[in-house]
């Protein structure tokens, strides 16, 4: 044995001793000399591949393939590598190719599942898991994938059923585990999704995404057990770059911008630090008389609050000027009336949902878009690699997403001065650009209209003579500092309730503890069920007498049912986007006596409200005089001004 050959030998027991880096450095000196060696360049693939270097990986699996085209493994490897990169597609092609040479490859054939899964490409997935599951019937990681399928069409007991399977095969598959508990948080099974994640929790603490999973499913039963000791140490990981939440998650937890961004950044890091960039081609020069064409991108055509904002904007575009298509990448949803009753608006309408991002790119590029706006950022139905790759020569981010994305191809991100002062463009990788008034204007829900209805107190349990502070909101934006502060409120106006939505019956039930551990009567505490049909959802708000906002995540496009339902609103305004919306609402509708800049602000204007009738029936008269009259409520010339500042984006390319 030669001195080089030894020196292979010694780099694959480190390979395969985990010691990585040390292995990658011999094939490294050794690919110098032998560069015709598949099976090296192979090893040297998978080191990089290992080390998440996809790009790197890549390009060393090629290499080897060039010299052995029927080597399975190398194309197993560089389907992993291409799969990690988002390309699922190629990644196919490689596990194809692999199985084609090996027709027992277990791994290809869980992979090539994984990524048809990833393709939608559900019942091939299936089939692959399968065929696995009938060649290693131990195989628990197939279980584990197949639940994954199952998950995705929303079949929950079938996919709880494959998850177990998989638990039952391997005690400690922690992914298994953790997917079964994302399962039964889409059921609302909350405190079974705790069971499961505590599993996980007792021998695994740092697995990826465990504390917000926890948190997130505590404050949906508002379980506010150890919250102040997790948020701190979640605050002191995100500083330190550790750990990311889920972007819009964040909002929940914290009032500081500066952590808003550190954790955009890492999150947007972790998408697309591997994602396959392509070159944007640019279109010729638009000709100063030609239509200016916007792209609307966004995930939530459907009755959701973006879609009901704009679509005012959408039905007021001046069309002689703007050329407005609609790219749609949400889902699809059956009888979507909201959908249907703003297609009208666009000159074209795409669904995207099921096509490549290149595909996009094609699409976007044909079309000739100027201004690609994002209506979506980080939330649940996004496409940022849409923008992360750039489909337009201007990209904006608009409305959907309350923050900076992080991302250095969107160009803009249109604001107000309230929501985000000159002061915190800072945070920002967009450039701020603002309206001349509130950013968030009137939404106008497809369905919105009188109700039939005529809603008595006594319906839900309110008293007859008592103030009724309303506090409708999503569960995670209550916790307990805003909660402490209802209580002091209710035990400053003796005659009140508070009147808290939930379905839930362990919701209630921590509610009123939470209440009596306060030193409140926990009958102060009114509960009410979700109403679907908005028209009599804000029938019913009109049967409280005074809106209690949240902090640090507001209520944004909601309050405007609360103005119609004529329900003043106290607002706590804070440091950060999220927490500012309100009050950029109000101070547009000439309501800033009702803003509060610290709790005890706050405390002191509910009190006041609920103590003073006149002072209270002056508000709801003056509501409703703006609801007539004000700027937020006129589509035309908001969408206006809105028009106003594309042009003067154009104007700067």
């Amino acid at each position: 044995m030669n001195n080089n050959e030894e020196k292979f030998n010694i780099a694959k027991q480190l390979h395969s001793s985990g010691r990585i880096k040390e292995a990658q450095n011999i094939y490294l000196k050794l690919s110098k000399i032998y560069k015709k060696n598949h099976l090296l360049f192979y090893l040297l693939g998978t080191t990089f591949l290992q080390l998440k270097e996809y790009n790197r990986a890549i390009k060393e699996f090629e290499i080897s393939i060039k010299y052995n085209s029927n080597y399975p493994e190398t194309y197993n490897n560089l389907g992993i590598a291409l799969a990690e990169k988002k390309i699922y597609s190629e990644a196919l092609i490689n596990y194809e190719k692999a199985i084609e040479l090996k027709k027992d490859f277990i791994d290809a054939y869980l992979n090539r599942g994984i990524s048809l899964n990833k393709l939608e490409k559900y019942q091939d997935a299936i089939n692959d898991f399968k065929f696995v599951i009938k060649l290693q019937p131990g195989n628990s990681k197939a279980y584990n994938n197949l639940g994954n399928v199952f998950k995705k069409l929303k079949n929950y007991p079938e996919a709880i059923n494959f998850y177990n399977k998989a638990i039952n095969l391997n005690s400690d598959y922690f992914e298994a585990i953790s997917n079964k508990a994302d399962v039964l948080h889409s059921q609302n099974k909350f405190e079974e999704t705790l069971t499961e994640l505590n599993k996980i929790f007792k021998y695994d603490p740092n697995f990826l995404g465990l504390t917000q999973k926890i948190i997130s499913n505590k404050m949906s039963i508002f379980n506010w057990e150890n919250f102040d000791s997790l948020k701190k140490s979640m605050k002191e990981d995100l500083l330190n770059s550790k750990i990311f939440l889920d972007p819009l998650f964040v909002f929940y937890l914290f009032d500081d911008p500066k952590i808003q961004r550190t954790n955009s950044k890492k999150f947007v890091e972790s998408e697309f630090g591997n994602y396959q960039k392509i070159k944007f081609q640019k279109n010729k020069k638009r000709n100063k008389n030609d239509k200016i064409k916007i792209g609307y991108f966004c995930g939530d055509f459907h009755n959701h609050p973006v879609l009901h904002i704009m679509t005012e904007i959408f039905k007021n575009h001046n069309k002689s000027d703007f050329e407005v298509i609609a790219f749609s990448h949400g889902p699809e949803k059956k009888n979507n009336i909201w959908k249907n009753s703003i297609t009208k608006y666009f000159e074209k309408f795409y669904d995207i949902n099921n096509i490549s991002d290149k595909e996009i790119f094609s699409l976007a590029n044909k079309e000739k878009i100027d201004i690609a706006v994002n209506l979506t950022g980080l939330t649940k139905y996004s496409r940022t690699g849409i923008f992360f790759n750039r489909v337009a020569p201007v990209q904006i981010s608009y409305l959907g997403y309350p923050g900076t994305t992080a991302i250095k191809e969107i160009d803009y991100i249109i604001a107000d001065r309230i929501v985000i002062p000159e002061s915190d463009q800072k945070f920002y990788s967009e450039t701020v650009t603002y309206l001349p008034k509130c950013y968030i204007p009137s939404s106008n829900d497809v369905l919105l209209k009188s109700s039939d209805q005529k809603f008595k107190r006594s319906e839900f349990n309110l008293p007859k003579n008592e103030i009724v502070f309303c506090a409708f909101h999503n569960p995670h934006k209550i916790n307990p500092e805003i909660f402490n502060v209802w209580i002091n409120i209710l035990k400053k106006t003796k005659k009140s309730v508070l009147w808290i939505k939930t379905n839930n019956e362990t919701a209630r039930k921590n509610v009123k503890n939470e209440a009596k551990k306060r030193g409140l009567d926990p009958k102060r505490i009114i509960f009410a069920e979700g109403i679907e049909n908005i028209n009599d959802h804000i029938e019913r708000l009109k049967l409280a007498d005074i809106f209690l906002d949240t902090y640090p995540y507001n209520s944004h496009s909601t309050i405007y049912d609360y103005l119609r339902a004529n329900l003043p609103m106290v607002i706590r305004n804070g440091n950060s986007f999220p927490s500012r919306v309100g009050a950029s609402i109000y101070s547009s509708l000439k309501l800033s006596d009702l803003i509060a800049k610290n709790e005890l602000e706050y405390e002191n204007i509910a009190v006041e409200l609920a103590n003073n009738k006149s002072k209270l029936l002056k508000f709801k008269s003056h509501i409703k005089s703006q609801i007539n009259n004000n700027y937020l409520f006129d589509g035309k010339k908001f969408t206006t001004d809105l028009e106003k500042v594309y042009r003067e984006i154009l104007i700067k390319i």
